[in-house]
């Protein structure tokens, strides 16, 4: 009898394992199945992640490696590589909704700010973004019942730099320091967002904040100018700065 029971016992507990394990996998498939499918739309680009993992327990995840290509005509391969994501999610909220996000901490993001005939890369997916309806994706949502909305008490992004590639540094990278973006409350005041809106948002703040870093590089660019190109006399500052004031 106790043999049954201990065999018992050890067959549930080897169960109870096998689930656990189980779910953390397939948390992490559809979280990196939402991240790759939503934010495709959204940036009209290949959204790429490495591997996406989510504790059932604590509600702590992390992906790694998530890319944005660039649109076409760019040489660079991406234009955002976000190599270490870390989120917290309050579990209870799942059940609910809205899911609730304590925290999305962004740690050394790198972006690449390079121009084409057709304008700036990162200028052009922000107007992708800035087009998209999720009217389509919301029906094929409500379908799936993938139709919650999400509410972000932090979004904080740091130790983040910008690559700035032009045609008149020859080829060569210049990069410079990324300011950090912080926002607050995403989603908290309407009750909850949707997950293209709060995406929206958060893209749009690391954009914004690689543009005006782009834009500040002209004394670096300079000086780049300089030593690169034999002491070519071009205002590449002012040059940069029109530049971006003219696309965006």
């Amino acid at each position: 009898m106790g043999r049954r029971l201990l065999y018992g016992l050890g067959v549930c507990a080897a169960l109870a394992a096998a689930a656990v394990l189980i779910l953390y996998l397939r948390l992490g498939a559809i979280a990196k199945y939402a991240v790759e499918t939503l934010g495709s739309r959204l940036t009209g680009t290949e959204v790429r992640v490495d591997s996406v993992s989510l504790s059932p327990f604590s509600g702590r995840g992390r992906l790694r490696g998530l890319s944005i290509a660039n649109p076409p005509g760019f040489k660079s391969p991406c234009a955002f590589l976000l190599k270490d994501v870390r989120v917290a999610v309050d579990l209870a909220s799942l059940r609910s909704d809205r899911v609730l996000i304590r925290e999305i901490l962004v740690d050394g993001p790198e972006l690449t700010f390079e121009t084409s005939p057709a304008g700036s890369n990162l200028v052009l997916i922000q107007r992708h973004i800035d087009s998209f309806t999720p009217a389509s994706a919301g029906a094929r949502g409500a379908k799936t019942g993938a139709s919650k909305k999400v509410a972000i008490d932090l979004f904080r992004a740091s130790h983040g730099k910008v690559n700035v590639r032009l045609a008149l540094l020859e080829g060569k990278i210049l990069s410079v320091s990324l300011p950090g973006v912080e926002l607050r409350g995403i989603g908290r005041r309407s009750g909850g967002a949707t997950s293209a809106q709060a995406a929206k948002e958060m893209l749009r703040a690391l954009i914004g904040s690689a543009l005006k870093a782009a834009a500040g590089a002209g004394g670096a660019l300079r000086e780049q100018v300089r030593r690169g190109l034999g002491g070519a006399q071009k205002t590449v500052g002012g040059i940069l700065k029109g530049w971006l004031r003219a696309k965006h």
